[in-house]
């Protein structure tokens, strides 16, 4: 091929001239520079350099150009052959510092410069880096190839912005459109994400500079947001997959929303003619049944199908061409993409997103044109047959493009061979009309031919497309829906849904003749024994049904009837209306479905009455349908209510009056009131509820009903003619025999309405009550008011009926009758009362629903203002004190008082002092009752509320507020002490009655056993706390409650009570005046001394029990220190200000908890170190976690930990209360300085609680004043030779107070501290995450000592190489132990020990994750802040960038599952994909803040790096096996034993989680 193109392109031997050469040159360019693009060989790509680079030679005789200096095709073909070069070290490996050199060379100096690179020069550089772009292993290559592109797409827009005119700027412009653009297209198909994601951001650089210049792309800029919330380009690619399914929700809006607003709004055209008696042939399909057109109060059939219509979403016509986005771009650029997703294999498959993928082809659908959308719907058929796997997803994606079928061929004249009739226009004259004027009559000739010419191409290309739906796409459906067994009916199903939304686009004639055939094939398959099968089925005829409206239900009713007639499919058939009228009850207007009442009434009739419901209810009766289980008969009685024309009612009750006229068997009656009471649910959710019309209504039943059901049995005809004939058939005395006659006639058959009337006269009770209930009575309306007035009397006479159950209604509907304003209501109360009680002594117990009701009705007569209008002369005779302390009244006082308040009770109140105290005993067992509480305590509080006094009711709340704390239902003891502070605050209360009640409470509140006690006392104490006036609480309940609470704040085991006491311990304090809080002080003062007074070593005896005493009152100083601790923590924030006063002591005592504590662990540490020659760390810290009783020297360590723990959150919360009073003595900087030193405590509590004071530091603090500090506190004077000081102490500091943490040295003390917190195997998430934040605060301050000359690039930060292995982080330590690290590379250091955390955890964690996730999320903030120019030093970033390349290309998962705080689990496989992504991210971001050419250099460092020391590694065991093949193969047996010990513990965990079954052998030998 070279000496080919010499031969025909060559100077000398070509026999081409001029333009000839010219279309030839550029034919043999594009050509080889297009294999550029395709071919992956290595050996054929360093061909196709040299034939380039010939060309360009040949390029360069033919321009006769002089000189060294390079033509661009010479430029060009230098380029390519290093961008395609190989190593010669290593076969097969390519040469990365050439390489990437020549893309440094490209992306810096040439890419701008139209003299080096012309529009020819750049072919063949363009199809090398879209061949290289889709390189999905090598990050660096790939980086780089993108940038280029990125680089060309930027002189491209440069160009077009200079001159767009320009010949070098329309063949750039080409260029991209031919090359680049159809790359994208071409990569976005690819199975690689990484690729993808590389191609998208390319296609958004596109968008954004170039779009506006290209007709082809201008309407992508929509897509392209400044907003990168909104932006889709962005978000597509976006790690996280919420940001991802919401980009793809916004295409999809964006798609449907241009859809819909090009949607008709003529619901007329969407009415489909059901019929139509003179189109299609109807002789082998039944027709379909319609609404009558005088129903529902004259509404036409038209009117009713609109209304239908309306809510449901037909299909969209006319949509073509209005999507924002045309649809060769939609086709060939996110279709594509979003098939990739959609399709993915079943291993990599994100279902979220593959859901939201479909839904967005679906809706695209809508705006392609009838080739493309037929197509790729062929296109999807023919892959289902390829791929088995992907059919379900395959389905879903037909019919979403289905019901997206937007093709209106409704227009399309057929004949009933389906023939396209031809249209006349107007103006065409027809073959009897006469000629037009002569003058006029050539130019409408014309308009008409025109006007005929457009309308049959219209008709044509609609004729096409009605010939391939019918004869193609229909039948196709349709056998995928028929053929098949029951266990694809899951999937067929469905595409009946299709057929009938593809059906709704076709002339009416072709519709009515194809769809009654498919609605009886759906009903059909109702018909499989599988209930997978049927459930699918019905959901596909649920969505039909809606979508069709009601004109077609009552066609499927029909349908569903005649299908399903055996004995199992009734059940189905009614479980079958059921779901269909659940799911349509929505979307049909009120009377719709009248027209086919009857018969699914009498289809609900046979489920509930007949054999079906015989079946049903037999014990015998076995099956596995689920629709045979299920009653849901009365429910749809319900349904059928709520939508039915009121006038309509009637026929629905007609046949449940025969049944109970047939017959009293409790079985049947039981199943009609069933039903009546459904019935009156229903018509209470009646759209068109009128409550004049339901007034009227009920109470004609309730009085047609009730004189039936009260009329004697001898009135009755029935009852006379029975008599009559019986005594007719008595024998006399001269008879010698009796013959009775069993003739069918002779016997009069027994009419049992009379004993059955009382049901529906409940039912017209429920009708009002569920009315008056749901409020649908306008009881603002006069007129309404008065005809609910009668039915305070109705109702009143129904409390004395016979039947508990409409007692019990009454009952209901005189309780809310009361609340309205009706003129019955204030004279009927008494009588009311009367009957009540009447009926309370004639009950045995309280357990019915009529006493419970009768009980409700007391306790809202009593509330209801009428009451309260009777009851306003009443008031009370308070008790004396002697009387009110005693509960019998044995005194003679107390009996003249108790007589003369009988009388006063007796005179004014709704009940009498007799009908109190029996009414108190009626409900006393009833408040332990968990099914009658709530009905008691209302009627108490109802009592309370009047301020009705007798002696049994102290009685009665005193076993209340027993109660209160004792009940184990939360609900209850809530209702207690609700019930019982009612009383507390409303009833009069002796000095002795209330001091026992705040001492109840109290002793409660501290010892009680159990949790739930203790709560229920403290939620008390908190609302006396809040409501009592100070008069009565802060003399007698104030300090008890202070000493109670700071009692469980200290010693309560419960964190909820710990939590509630302090909530409530700030209330308390904040009511305190100046000598209470004297006192407070006192309090804490003698409790803080304890914890010095604890560590004091003074005690020197050898008895067992002193030293066991003495340990004990050690243990009770410690304690009662840590409460003070707490409590000055709590109360710090309600004082505020005040609290500046007491600022000395409380610093004495943060400053002793801290010294205390800091001694005892370094004391123990020294000790356990002593005994073992060892690091006492990672002994501590186990200890820690598991701490028990002992006196062991790790416990010693471990024993002030909630003291250090305490004072340091004291101190906290002080920092954030009074932030001014952080910095402000000698006193603070001793405790900042403790607070660090136990940033290593084995706690991990402590350890958290000083990470928190030194973010509380850091967010106060500014990283500038590191500079004063480091100014002040010189290297010098840190590292001079003076006596070491002991572990435990804290040197002086006299420097600013600001800047105590800010020394240099110290600085790197605090940093070691937090690398070793992040070392820890107790880390948690809280506590990383906070190590992040104080580092990244750290590294500011280290960022404020690097000199402004090394930042801008004028010097070398480091002597060193710059590498982070091993040996030179050990030096820096060792350096830094001695004080030798120069402040100026502080920042160094600290990122190469971050570096050594990470680096760490992968080379021993054995897959773990979790500190490498802290180091990367500090790299981030990190890399975010630093400045370009320092972040691009190699020094800075090859620490970095080394874990996160290592991490990025690891493939070891952690050993076990990570168990969440929440309790979830992450299994290895998510824990290795988020940590690679997270690496991923970083790399990134720092790739966009130094540059690519800067940061692939560094990364192909890192590479080189990588892949030598993995060569020199197996080069030595290569040199090992020959040298010592004994070591060598010990150490493959090593490696094989450590693999199998990995794979056991794998599998012993797998099995520990899996569940097994067990069989067990029965005695008999046989199975169980």
């Amino acid at each position: 091929m070279q000496r080919f193109v010499s031969l025909v392109l060559g100077p000398e031997t070509s026999s081409l001239s001029g333009a000839e050469y010219e279309r030839a040159a550029a034919a043999y360019l594009d050509t080889v520079s297009a294999c550029f693009g395709r071919i992956n060989l290595d050996t054929a790509r360093i061909t196709l350099s040299k034939i380039l680079f010939t060309l360009a030679q040949i390029d360069r005789s033919r321009q006769g150009a002089q000189g060294k200096a390079a033509t661009p095709l010479e430029t060009a073909a230098t380029l390519v052959e290093d961008i395609n070069s190989y190593s010669t070290a290593r076969i097969g490996d390519p040469d990365f510092d050439r390489r990437l050199a020549a893309y440094g060379r490209l992306n810096e100096e040439l890419w701008n410069n139209a003299e080096l690179l012309d529009a020819n020069a750049w072919t063949p550089i363009l199809h090398n880096l879209t061949y290289f772009t889709q390189d999905q292993d090598e990050l660096s290559i790939r980086s780089n190839a993108a940038f280029g592109l990125t680089r060309f797409i930027t002189r491209v827009s440069q160009a077009y912005q200079a001159d767009k005119e320009s010949v070098e700027t329309q063949q750039l412009g080409r260029r991209l459109i031919g090359i680049v653009v159809p790359a994208i297209k071409y990569a976005l198909a690819s199975k690689e994400e990484t690729v993808r994601n590389e191609f998208i951001a390319i296609l958004r650089k596109v968008v954004r500079e170039c779009a506006e210049h290209f007709d082809q792309l201008r309407d992508l800029t929509v897509l392209e947001d400044g907003d990168e919330e909104a932006n889709f380009f962005y978000n597509i690619v976006h790690i996280q997959l919420h940001r991802r399914m919401r980009a793809v929700r916004r295409f999809r809006a964006l798609i449907a929303n241009s859809t819909n607003a090009a949607a008709t709004t003529n619901s007329e055209d969407l009415v489909m003619d059901v019929d139509d008696e003179n189109g299609a042939d109807h002789s082998d399909e039944e027709d379909i049944e319609i609404a009558d057109p005088n129903a529902n109060d004259g509404k036409s059939k038209q009117g009713k199908a609109k209304a239908a219509i309306d809510v449901l979403n037909p299909l969209n016509f006319d949509t073509q061409g209005m999507s924002p986005i045309s649809p060769a771009n939609i086709r060939t650029i996110f279709m594509p993409l979003l098939e990739n997703w959609a399709l993915a294999d079943n291993s990599t498959v994100i279902h979220d997103l593959a859901n939201e993928a479909i839904s967005t082809i679906g809706a695209i659908g809508a705006v392609l044109p009838w080739s493309q959308y037929n197509s790729a719907i062929r296109r999807y058929v023919d892959l289902m047959k390829k791929s088995p796997p992907l059919e379900k997803r395959l389905t879903r994606l037909i019919l979403a493009l289905l019901d997206n079928f937007h093709f209106d061929l409704r227009s399309v004249d057929v004949d009933h061979l389906g023939r396209m009739i031809k249209q006349q226009l107007p103006g065409e004259a027809a073959p009897e009309s006469s000629p037009t004027a002569a003058d006029n009559e050539d130019e409408i000739n014309d308009a008409v031919a025109i006007k005929r010419a457009a309308l049959d191409s219209k008709n044509a290309h609609d004729s096409s497309i009605l010939d391939s739906v019918v004869n193609h796409l229909l039948p196709m459906l349709k056998k995928k829906v028929t053929d098949g067994d029951e266990k694809s009916v899951a999937l067929r199903a469905p595409v009946a849904m299709a057929i009938v939304r593809v059906m709704t686009a076709l002339p009416a004639k072709t519709m009515n003749a194809q769809l009654p055939g498919v609605l009886t094939t759906i009903c059909n398959m109702l018909r499989a024994r599988s209930q997978v099968a049927r459930n699918a089925t019905r959901d596909t005829l649920i969505r039909i049904a809606k979508f069709l409206g009601a004109p077609y239900f009552g066609f499927l009713v029909k349908e569903l009837s005649a299908s399903l007639t055996r004995d199992a499919q009734k059940h189905v058939l009614a479980y079958t209306i059921y779901t269909l009228l659940k799911e349509m009850k929505g979307q049909v207007s009120v009377g719709d479905l009248d027209y086919t009442l009857d018969l699914i009434v009498s289809i609900l009739m046979q489920d509930i009455f007949g054999k079906t419901a015989v079946d049903k209810d037999a014990e015998e009766w076995t099956t596995k349908m689920r629709e045979a289980k299920v009653h849901h008969g009365p429910d749809c009685f319900e349904i059928l209510a709520s939508i039915t024309a009121f006038e309509n009612v009637r026929p629905m009750l007609a046949p449940l009056r025969d049944i109970l006229s047939e017959t009293d068997t409790p079985k049947r009656t039981k199943a009609v009131d069933n039903v009546l009471r459904h019935i009156s649910v229903g018509l209470n959710r009646n759209k068109t509820y009128n409550s004049k019309s339901v007034l009227v209504f009920s109470y004609n039943i309730i009085n047609q009903y009730l004189a039936i059901s009260t009329k004697s049995a001898k009135d009755t005809v029935q009852n006379q003619q029975a008599a009559e004939q019986k005594s007719r058939l008595r024998p006399t005395v001269e008879d010698g025999a009796t013959v009775y006659v069993k003739r069918k006639d002779a016997l009069v058959k027994r009419d049992y309405l009379q004993a059955n009337a009382h049901r529906f006269v409940q039912f017209g009770l429920d009708v009002v009550h569920h009315g008056l209930r749901r409020s649908r009575f306008d009881v603002d309306d006069a007129e309404v008011l008065g005809m609910i007035d009668p039915f305070v009397d109705l109702a009143g006479n129904g409390l004395y009926s016979r039947y508990n159950s409409i007692i019990s209604t009454c009952c209901k509907i005189w309780a809310i009758l009361v609340r309205l304003p009706l003129p019955s209501v204030p004279a009927g109360i008494p009588v009311v009362i009367r009957r009540l009680f009447a009926i309370f002594r004639q009950a045995s117990s309280t357990d019915s629903d009529m006493i419970q009701s009768c009980f409700k009705l007391l306790a809202s007569l009593l509330r209801s203002k009428s009451a309260e209008k009777l009851m306003e002369d009443y008031k009370p005779i308070e008790l004396l004190p002697e009387t009110s302390e005693s509960r019998d009244g044995t005194t003679s006082k107390g009996k003249k008082n108790g007589q003369t308040q009988k009388k006063h009770v007796s005179r004014n109140a709704l009940l009498d002092e007799n009908q109190l105290r029996d009414l108190i005993d009626f409900i006393r067992p009833d408040i332990e009752e968990p099914e009658r509480q709530g009905t008691a305590f209302s009627l108490i509080r109802a009592i309370l509320t009047r301020r009705m006094i007798v002696d049994s009711l102290y009685t009665l709340l005193d076993t209340i507020r027993e109660l209160m704390i004792t009940a184990q239902a939360s609900n209850v003891r809530e209702m207690c002490r609700l019930t019982w502070f009612q009383f507390l605050m409303d009833y009069p209360l002796g000095e002795k009655r209330l001091a026992n009640a705040m001492s109840f409470i109290m002793q409660n509140a501290t010892s009680y056993e159990f949790e739930s006690g203790r709560t229920s006392a403290l939620e008390v104490m908190g609302v006396i706390i809040d409501r009592f006036v100070d008069d009565i609480f802060l003399p007698t309940s104030a300090e008890p409650f202070l000493l109670g609470l700071v009692l469980i704040i200290a010693k309560d085991e419960s964190a909820k009570c710990r939590e509630m006491a302090s909530h409530l311990l700030p209330v308390l304090i904040r009511r305190f005046d100046h000598q209470r809080l004297a006192r407070v002080w006192i309090l804490l003062d003698q409790w803080s001394a304890g914890i010095s007074n604890s560590s004091k070593k003074d005690f020197a005896s050898d008895d067992p029990r002193a030293i066991a005493e003495d340990r004990v009152q050690r243990l009770k100083m410690r304690e009662l220190g840590r409460a003070a601790l707490q409590c000055y923590g709590i109360i710090i924030e309600p004082l505020g200000e005040k609290f500046a006063k007491r600022l000395p002591q409380f610093l004495s005592t943060i400053d002793t908890a801290l010294s205390v504590s800091l001694r005892a662990w370094k004391e123990a540490e020294m000790q356990i170190n002593a005994g073992n020659n060892g690091d006492a760390i990672e002994d501590l810290e186990k200890t820690a976690a598991q701490l028990h009783s002992g006196d062991s020297s790790h416990e010693s360590a471990l024993a002030y930990w909630e003291t250090a723990y305490m004072a340091m959150n004291a101190f906290g919360k002080l920092c954030k209360a009074l932030p001014q009073l952080m910095f402000g003595s000698d006193g603070q900087s001793r405790i900042w300085l403790l607070a660090v030193r136990h940033l290593t405590h084995p706690h991990a509590w402590v350890r958290l609680s000083a990470a928190r004071l030194f973010g509380t530091y850091a967010s106060n603090a500014d990283p500038s004043w590191a500079l004063a500090a480091a100014a002040a506190y010189s290297e010098l004077d840190e590292s001079a030779d003076s006596e070491a000081p002991a572990e435990w102490d804290v040197q002086e500091y006299t420097g600013a107070p600001k800047n105590v943490l800010m020394p240099p040295r110290l600085l790197r003390t605090i940093v070691h501290s937090f690398t070793v917190q992040l070392g820890s195997r107790y880390l948690s998430e809280e506590l990383g995450n906070q190590v992040v934040k104080n580092l990244y605060f750290v590294a500011r301050c280290f960022l404020a000592w690097v000199p402004q000359s090394v930042i801008e690039g004028g010097e070398d930060a480091d002597n060193g190489s710059g590498d982070s292995d091993s040996a030179s982080e050990d030096e820096d330590d060792e350096a830094d132990k001695k004080g030798m690290i120069p402040k100026e590379h502080s920042l160094l250091w600290l990122v190469k020990r971050v570096s050594a955390i990470g680096r760490t955890e992968l080379i021993r964690g054995r897959g773990l994750a979790s500190r490498r996730t802290y180091c990367f999320r500090w790299f981030a903030a990190i890399v975010s802040s630093l400045p370009p120019t320092l972040l691009a030093r190699a020094e800075y970033l090859t620490p970095m960038v080394a874990i996160l390349y290592r991490t990025a290309n690891d493939e070891q998962m952690p050993m076990y599952p990570l168990v969440l705080p929440n309790g979830q689990t992450k299994e290895p496989a998510e824990q290795l994909a988020e940590i690679k992504a997270l690496a991923n991210d970083v790399i990134k971001l720092a790739q966009n803040r130094i540059g690519v050419t800067t940061f692939t250099t560094v990364l192909n460092r890192v590479q080189s790096d990588v892949q030598g020391r993995r060569y020199d590694r197996r080069e030595k065991r290569k040199v090992l096996a020959v040298a010592d093949p004994g070591l060598h193969a010990l150490k493959k047996h090593k490696k094989h034993v450590s693999y199998k010990r990995n794979v056991k513990e794998r599998n012993s965990e797998a099995a520990r989680k899996k569940i097994r079954y067990v069989v067990k052998k029965a005695p008999n030998g046989g199975m169980s």
